[in-house]
């Protein structure tokens, strides 16, 4: 087995808690800025203890088992929890979403915990558009008359 890299618990945690695979969060292009904007607001230890709980999933199937050693793990965790939901919203949405206040005072007050929206690239690849078959709106068109044309069928309306 090869040894981790630096970031590969990151990966693993931010697949486990989408449900998206690791080659589309790399394929977002998002992957380094996303780790940048938790290092900074998680501080190193945090962010060694996050890392350290994706790499404690890597070992499990995708799947319920999955899902709930997550849960488990990270989002009861009164410190991860927060963490991994922000990060939750930033890879669907792009945005960050500041710590509530209870965890400010146990971790401290970071400069980059502010709610905001990351980069234009963050909008554009939030995985939310993926999620309802849309597309960003004013960033990726989807080409002439594509408006006029049904949306896709999901697999679930097709049953």
């Amino acid at each position: 087995m090869a040894e981790p890299k630096d970031g590969d618990g990151f990966v693993t945690l931010s697949a486990a808690l989408t449900g998206y695979d690791s080659a589309s969060l790399w394929a977002t292009g998002c992957l380094p800025e996303y780790r940048r904007q938790v290092a900074a607001v998680a501080g190193p230890a945090l962010m060694a203890r996050l890392e350290a709980a994706g790499m404690d999933l890597a070992a499990l199937p995708p799947g319920p088992a999955l899902d709930g050693a997550a849960r488990e793990l990270v989002l009861a965790d009164h410190d991860l929890g927060p963490l991994a939901r922000s990060l939750i919203q930033l890879w669907y949405l792009g945005q960050w979403t500041p710590m509530p206040a209870d965890w400010v005072e146990r971790n401290g007050a970071k400069r980059e915990d502010v709610a905001r929206i990351l980069s234009p690239r963050a909008y554009r690849e939030g995985l939310v558009w993926d999620a309802i078959g849309a597309h960003p709106m004013g960033a990726k068109q989807q080409g002439f008359g594509a408006w006029a044309e049904e949306p896709p069928v999901t697999p679930e309306e097709a049953r």
